[in-house]
């Protein structure tokens, strides 16, 4: 069988990153981006998607009787209808834990920004360079601290939460989980009211799943320390997005960073990109899994899922 492969978005990664030829009998079509208007036209005729996070609705599913399979190159499934794709015979992949060490950095590298705040005194000095003026009393500006003694709270329990909590231990960090599901149990694994009310670091490490959206929100920020921080390298609908600005501009938390939000790519107008500029709020563009090392490894991992599948392996 000859299959038509169609790869919705190559410009979900870096140019330097190898598209590997596929060892069966194929026509391959690659496009940048496709927004939704385009997304029926292009599959019309494909039986193996390939997607690194564009949506495809039931819609527009239901309009591809082609489609065999969608090979998601990235680590959740949430940007398809799993039991509409089942229904459906489509077979969904994707590539859980490719961007472990890579998202746990990012994670550990956010917390350095916000407890040590290293970002905020360069701008800081670059502010003193641009006004022509001698810099004094700006020592204590903005408060450092150790994160030796301090507690993590890891709101998950898969891969990258685990390498974060191995990261974190080596800097003497007290790190506890909170597991969703309760099918861990021990010292280390505290309910949710618990883990945020004795964290100095909270990191979210979860998948979003119906259970999971807006896990966090005004009365969880309200259990947190006025000290404390929150980091989201796992999908920005976890939070409440308005109680989290809320929380910020009140002082019920210190800081925040993000490198994931709910609507992305984050538009202009976002409230959450505004607040940055006057509050103690990081946010990113959705980059802590693609370290070079990480984007290849995903990338090839995608596309072996689509040669198990038409092998039957």
């Amino acid at each position: 069988m000859m299959h038509d492969v169609v790869f919705l978005d190559r410009d979900g990664f870096a140019e330097s990153v190898e598209i590997k030829e596929l060892p069966f009998a194929h026509r391959w079509t690659s496009h940048g981006y496709t927004p939704p208007e385009a997304m029926v036209p292009r599959l019309a005729n494909a039986t193996i998607a390939i997607s690194s996070g564009v949506p495809l609705s039931v819609h527009q599913l239901e309009q591809l009787p082609s489609l065999r399979m969608i090979s998601l190159a990235m680590t959740g499934t949430d940007v398809v209808d799993l039991d509409y794709c089942h229904q459906r015979g489509i077979h969904v992949s994707s590539v859980p834990g490719y961007g472990t060490h890579a998202v746990a950095e990012h994670a550990l590298a956010m917390i350095f920004a916000l407890m040590r705040n290293v970002g905020r005194y360069h701008q800081l000095l670059m502010s003193v360079r641009e006004q022509g003026k001698s810099m004094s009393n700006a020592y204590f500006d903005y408060p450092i601290r150790d994160l030796r003694g301090k507690v993590l709270g890891i709101i998950g329990h898969g891969p990258i939460a685990q390498r974060l909590a191995e990261l974190a231990t080596r800097l003497d960090m007290i790190v506890y989980f909170h597991d969703r599901d309760g099918r861990y149990v021990g010292e280390r694994y505290l309910p949710l009211e618990q883990l945020l009310t004795s964290s100095d670091v909270v990191s979210i490490n979860c998948p979003l799943t119906p259970q999971t959206r807006h896990l966090i929100g005004r009365e969880q920020l309200e259990w947190m320390k006025n000290d404390a921080v929150l980091i989201n390298t796992a999908r920005g609908a976890v939070i409440n997005e308005p109680d989290l600005i809320g929380a910020l501009q009140q002082g019920q938390i210190a800081g925040a960073a993000l490198d994931v939000v709910t609507h992305e790519p984050i538009s202009v107008d976002d409230p959450l990109l505004h607040l940055a500029a006057t509050h103690n709020l990081i946010l990113n563009p959705h980059v802590a899994w693609s370290s070079a090392e990480a984007m290849q490894g995903l990338m090839d991992a995608a596309l072996e899922n689509v040669t198990a599948f038409v092998t039957g392996h």
